[in-house]
């Protein structure tokens, strides 16, 4: 494959027929291309103990990203990027392949498409569809 490039689609929220609000695509996002989905200035990494002492807990249980000793959370639940929004699919049509902010299109997303991505491809240990569940060795 060659140099893959960024896609122009900003992505909004609406109504998910698979949960709650999701996030849909502006434009046709190409395969390949890459997707705007989160600020790198809007996560943090929280240790274990420190997440779960939180007042912030329950948010961060229920939408931080589980890995091995703690958990990536917004840094602000008032003010977070559209991916932090992003439903789960066991057919996603966006995957990352760096385990952090960069994600591309896994085939042709059209206008008001909702984007997924699968929660339980986050974390090599964690599935994160379950949160705190730890993948059997």
């Amino acid at each position: 494959m060659g140099k893959r490039v960024w896609s122009k689609a900003l992505l909004y929220l609406g109504p998910s027929k698979i949960d709650g609000i999701g996030c849909f695509s502006d434009i046709v996002i190409r395969k390949g291309e890459f997707v705007r989905v989160f600020s790198p200035e809007d996560s943090r990494w929280m240790p274990l103990k420190r997440a779960h002492t939180s007042p912030q807990k329950n948010l961060i249980k229920k939408f931080g990203i589980r890995t091995e000793g703690g958990y990536w959370a917004p840094i602000d639940f008032l003010r977070i990027s559209v991916g932090w929004y992003m439903n789960h699919s066991e057919t996603p049509n966006l995957q990352s392949d760096d385990g952090d902010v960069t994600y591309f299109a896994l085939k042709d997303i059209h206008p008001g498409d909702e984007v997924t991505m699968d929660y339980r491809r986050m974390d090599p240990k964690h599935d994160n569809l379950s949160r705190d569940v730890v993948l059997p060795g």
